[in-house]
C-alpha cells in the first residue's frame, strides 16, 4: 500500500546579509535538490526485508550539516537514505546503478555546498566575468552530457558565491566503516567547482534560476577537496566571500589626495619604480597572482618573470580586462612598476 507523503520542502535559509560568521555556521552543508516539479524513486522504510515504497520528491532542497546528515544514512548496503521534512517518513533509495540517487540518470541532485551569505562584490564579477549559465543549481559532472550553458546576464544580488563538491565512490557520503553512519567530512577524492548559485529574494535556494561557473564549472577544471590556491574556502574558521576566491589581490581604495609640495620632477614620471629584491621578497603576493595566472588562462607556464620583472601580456589572450586588473592590483601590492611585454588581444573571447 502506498503511503501518501508531504511534499519536499526547504528546511534551511541561507544566511542573510553581510555577516562575518567565524564559527564554522556557514561550513558545507549537505544539498539535495531538485527543480523538476515531481520525482518518484523506490526505496523502503526500515530496510528489513519490505517492499519498496513510492518516495516522491518535489521541487525544492533540503539541507542539513555534514555531521547531521551522516547520521545512519545508510540503513542497509547499497542504500542511501534521502533528506525529509519531519513529516515524511524515511526513505532508503539505490544510491548506485544508473538510476540510483548518484548514478548518471538520477533526477534528484546530491552535494556538500558552502554558499556565501552576502551577494559578490562588483570586483569579483569584473574579475570573473561571468557570461554562461545552465539552469537550475547544477548537476553532477556524470549527469552534464548534452548540457549546453546559455549567455545570460548575472543579477548579482540574487546570486551566491559557492563551493559546490560531488560525492565520491570511496570519499564523501560513502560509509566511513562497516557501519550505517556516513563520512562526516569531505576529502580530496571529493571533486569541486566553484559557481555563483541562485537565491530566492529570501535568501531560500532557487533551484530553477540561473547558475554561473566560475574557474572549472562545466569545463575540466574541478579540483579536490582542500585545494591549496584556495585556503580560506576550505577553512572552517573563516567566511566564505570574495576574498576566498579572490585572495588579497583587490586593489585598496583610492586614498582622499591630500595637499602636499609640488614633487620633484623625477616622481612624475611614473607612479612606481622598477620592481627589484625589495618586491622579490613578498613571495605570497607573487604566488597569488600565479595561482590567479594558472587559474584563469589554464597554462602552468607563469606569465611573470620575476627575475626580469616582466609581463608576457600575449599569454593572456582573450583574458585582456583580467589582466589589466590583475596587473593593477600586482603593482599596488608590491609598490612598484612591472613592465608588460607584448600585446594582448581578445581573439579567443
Amino acid at each position: 500500500m502506498r503511503r501518501q507523503l508531504v511534499p519536499l520542502v526547504v528546511v534551511a535559509a541561507l544566511s542573510s546579509g553581510g555577516a562575518r560568521a567565524t564559527d564554522g555556521s556557514d561550513w558545507f552543508r549537505a544539498v539535495q535538490y531538485t527543480s523538476r516539479a515531481s520525482v518518484a524513486l523506490r526505496g523502503c522504510s526500515e530496510c528489513k526485508g519490505e517492499p519498496d515504497d513510492l518516495c516522491e520528491v518535489r521541487r525544492g532542497a533540503q539541507m542539513q550539516p555534514l555531521e547531521q546528515y551522516a547520521q545512519g544514512r545508510w540503513p542497509a548496503p547499497g542504500r542511501l537514505k534521502l533528506l525529509r521534512s519531519r513529516a515524511d517518513p524515511d526513505c532508503a533509495v539505490p544510491a548506485t546503478f544508473a538510476k540510483g540517487l548518484l548514478g548518471a540518470s538520477a533526477a534528484v541532485e546530491l552535494a556538500a555546498i558552502r554558499i556565501a551569505s552576502a551577494p559578490p562584490a562588483a570586483a569579483l564579477l569584473e574579475r570573473v566575468q561571468p557570461e554562461l549559465a545552465v539552469r537550475g543549481w547544477p548537476r553532477a559532472p556524470q549527469r552534464r552530457k548534452g548540457e549546453q550553458p546559455q549567455p545570460a546576464r548575472p543579477q548579482p544580488s540574487s546570486l551566491r558565491l559557492a563551493v559546490v563538491c560531488w560525492p565520491a565512490e570511496r570519499g564523501w557520503p560513502a560509509p566511513a566503516a562497516a557501519g550505517t553512519d556516513a563520512r562526516a567530512a569531505l576529502d580530496r577524492s571529493n571533486l569541486c567547482e566553484w559557481w555563483l548559485l541562485p537565491v530566492s529574494a529570501a535568501g531560500e535556494p532557487d533551484v530553477e534560476g540561473a547558475s554561473f561557473p566560475l574557474a572549472g564549472g562545466l569545463s575540466p577544471g574541478a579540483f579536490g577537496f582542500g585545494d591549496a590556491r584556495w585556503p580560506r574556502a576550505f577553512d572552517r574558521t573563516a567566511p566564505l566571500d570574495d576574498a576566498a576566491l579572490l585572495g588579497d589581490l583587490t586593489p585598496p581604495a583610492a586614498a582622499t589626495p591630500v595637499a602636499t609640495a609640488e614633487p620633484a620632477p623625477s616622481a612624475t614620471v611614473a607612479p612606481f619604480v622598477r620592481c627589484g629584491e625589495l618586491a622579490r621578497a613578498r613571495s605570497a603576493t607573487l604566488d597569488r597572482f600565479d595561482q590567479w595566472d594558472l587559474q584563469l588562462r589554464g597554462s602552468s607556464s607563469p606569465s611573470l618573470d620575476r627575475g626580469s620583472w616582466t609581463l608576457n601580456a600575449a599569454a593572456w589572450v582573450g583574458h585582456c580586462p583580467e589582466l589589466g586588473a590583475l596587473r593593477a592590483a600586482l603593482e599596488q601590492q608590491l609598490g612598484c612598476a612591472v613592465a608588460q611585454q607584448g600585446e594582448c588581444g581578445e581573439e579567443a573571447r
